[in-house]
């Protein structure tokens, strides 16, 4: 394509993820903000040959409309369509599938070498976002990337979100003109000049590459990359797509590991996500010509927010920690409360957990915020760092639970089961906002680890005054004598509930703390037939440990037994069954009504 065909390619992508995010959800404003760079890969690297991976991958979308996925993006996020990440599965150009930060690198390295032993000569390009390089994994991949003759090319997608550009106009000059084509041109004729020269050229090389390094060091202090042995090429702005190809096309001729460092605009092209980017992140349908009006509907994670500001009044040693997802999390509003008191880690979050744990350390009250899905990093941090040390840190899971839209890496359905394997350890599990201030309270106020979760969105609603309260746990009876139980927590007591209220004859035992669980108290309640519905894995949660303990009941447990893929919320709540219909059903058809 020539420099005007591809500028309109990028207008009309554009137009495409504004008319599709619109419709379906998304991440938008990162998607937007990399339609150049994205466009400029394609046309300098011959993929699926030369392996493309995105980090996080939820900036992939300009990639799947360009690899054959143009007709599926109507389909984007939903139930039976094209995930908003990266996957194997779906397509030969996703060599790799990710939904988490911080792993790009390391499977670029892992794909690099597997090329050199095989005698290939493909190309492995990362495409890594400036938080990313916040996570520690990253720097750990980096430092493996030493060996000469590798065709790995990392790209890092700097759009001034965590990454601050260099000072000063002499840099910014010097960083436009080593990246030129013209730049590029006159050192590969001073190469093959010197090269010539009988008997002094290799030397002559040798003593400009020292010069030069030695003024790139005094002009651009502490570049980390080329201290980790990488050729550096950058910053270069993404705006035209053909001089991105030519700074690709000279990191393809280098003899080693090549990081490219690219200015990107976020959310460019669409006036309210270049104006407020966080808020276009990941993003609900909406109308893209009004643009996003932010909610006032309450949530748990805003709900969250505001206790913990209301617990931060009355003890100055609650802190509160997140690790770059302040926005979504609700701990804005404690942010700016209390600044000295907050800490956003970046996209770290084992480095999360134990920052808790010397807080907890150190006399204060940590309490870190956290998706349920990235919980997942921090397994060996919460055993070693705080269990075993007994230190007193509130984790607060968010997103517990189906989450809809996100795909099979963001569902929160395995915290129960990490949580319940670390002994000591105390879970709560409200399902209303009323129980989401009593256990921050209890779990404030209390000792060793404590997990408190939640789901994400709001409160459903039903009588929850209908149920009376016992040690960590609610009773609810129907009208008749119960003859079958059936034991739940979270979001789905609702559904319970409700099928209970239909065959009349059913107990509903709410659990509100999950461990410890007052298991004489909870035993005399569970008559007849027992059931468990659970929101997360069964092997190692809450069920699964209820059988066990109570294993003459015979308790049949109803929970996810597998990987869980797409859909909304409702949509996965169905097809688990979890919703009141097959519930009703099931327990008609186990006492014989059916």
């Amino acid at each position: 394509m020539s420099n005007a065909e591809t500028a309109q390619l990028c207008a009309e992508i554009r137009k495409t993820l504004i008319e599709t995010v619109g419709k379906t959800g998304g991440h938008l404003a990162s998607n937007l903000g990399i339609v150049e760079l994205t466009v400029a890969i394609h046309k300098t690297f011959n993929a699926p040959a030369d392996k493309i991976i995105f980090d996080v991958g939820h900036q992939s979308y300009v990639h799947k409309i360009l690899t054959g996925r143009y007709e599926k993006m109507p389909e984007l996020r939903k139930k039976g369509g094209i995930s908003g990440f990266t996957r194997r599965s779906e397509s030969e150009y996703d060599p790799f599938g990710s939904g988490h930060s911080g792993n790009a690198v390391s499977a670029g390295l892992g794909f690099a070498e597997a090329n050199r032993m095989d005698g290939k000569n493909d190309y492995v390009v990362c495409v890594v976002g400036d938080g990313s390089f916040t996570n520690g994994m990253v720097f750990e991949a980096l430092n493996n990337c030493h060996r000469e003759n590798l065709n790995l090319i990392i790209i890092l997608n700097d759009n001034e979100m965590s990454i601050s550009p260099n000072v000063g106009g002499l840099a910014k000059y010097l960083s436009k003109k080593s990246s030129s084509k013209k730049y590029f041109r006159f050192k590969k004729g001073l190469q093959r000049f010197l090269k010539h020269i009988p008997y002094l050229g290799n030397g002559l090389m040798a003593l400009f590459r020292k010069i030069r390094d030695l003024l790139k060091r005094i002009i651009f202090p502490g570049n980390i990359f080329e201290d980790l042995g990488l050729d550096y090429i950058g910053p270069v702005d993404t705006l035209d797509v053909s001089k991105i190809c030519d700074v690709l096309e000279e990191a393809k001729s280098q003899k080693k590991v090549c990081l490219v460092h690219v200015l990107t605009h976020k959310g460019r092209g669409y006036a309210p996500a270049e104006e407020n980017p966080s808020l276009y992140h990941a993003v609900a349908p909406f109308d893209t010509e009004k643009g996003i009006v932010p909610s006032d509907k309450k949530t748990f994670s805003s709900e969250f927010g505001n206790i913990l500001c209301d617990l931060a009044k009355r003890d100055p040693a609650i802190c509160a920690v997140t690790a770059a997802m302040c926005d979504g999390t609700g701990l804005c509003g404690f942010s700016k409360g209390f600044p000295e008191r907050f800490f956003d880690v970046g996209i770290a979050e084992e480095h999360a957990v134990t920052f808790c744990a010397g807080l907890a350390a150190a006399g204060k009250i940590p309490v870190f915020a956290v998706y349920s899905s990235f919980l997942q990093r921090c397994f060996d941090q919460l055993i070693h760092d705080i269990a075993i040390q007994n230190l007193h840190v509130v984790i607060c899971v968010d997103r517990a639970g189906f989450v809809g839209g996100d795909g099979v890496t963001h569902q929160g359905l395995f915290d129960i089961g990490m949580a319940l394997s670390v002994p000591n350890t105390k879970v709560w599990s409200p399902d209303g906002f009323d129980e989401l201030r009593k256990c921050l309270e209890e779990a404030v106020l209390s000792d060793g680890l404590c997990i408190v979760r939640y789901p994400k969105g709001g409160e459903t609603d039903y009588d929850r005054a209908a149920f009376e309260e016992y040690d960590g746990f609610s009773v609810f009876d129907a009208k008749e004598k119960p003859e079958a139980t059936v034991v739940t927590y979270g979001r789905i007591t609702k559904n319970v509930a409700v099928a209970a209220e239909k065959l009349g004859n059913v107990r509903v035992v709410k659990l509100l703390r999950l461990s410890p669980i007052n298991t004489e108290k909870l035993g005399s309640f569970l008559v007849g037939k027992v059931f468990f519905a659970e929101e997360g894995m069964k092997n190692g949660g809450v069920g699964e440990f209820l059988s066990e303990t109570f294993p003459e009941k015979n308790i049949y447990v109803r929970a996810v037994s597998d990987f869980t893929d797409g859909g909304s919320e409702n949509e996965l709540i169905r097809e688990y069954g979890f919703d009141a219909d097959f519930l009703e059903k099931m327990i008609s058809e186990s006492l014989g009504r059916v």
